[in-house]
């Protein structure tokens, strides 16, 4: 089985996606478009909602308890170092 990497920086981009660093210094973009119609993450439709994500325990957080694992973002994100 592969370490989950954590995710030490996220910032907001168009296009519902998310700048990410992790902390083995690779940096990426994520896409979470893909989650967009699914129920528990509806609300990240919302762009101005979408914006207020932050990094909690080295996972993708958004207010209200959404979030979205660093195993998911280290498998689908886009490496760009």
């Amino acid at each position: 089985m592969e370490a989950i990497h954590d995710i030490v920086s996220a910032k907001p981009l168009d296009g519902y996606k998310v700048d990410v660093e992790f902390d083995t210094g690779d940096r990426a973009v994520f896409d979470c478009s893909r989650y967009l119609d699914k129920p528990y993450w509806h609300r990240l439709k919302d762009k101005s909602f979408f914006n207020q994500v932050f990094v909690g325990y080295g996972t993708l957080v958004w207010p209200d308890e959404i979030d979205i694992g660093p195993e998911d973002v280290w498998e689908f994100a886009e490496r760009y170092s």
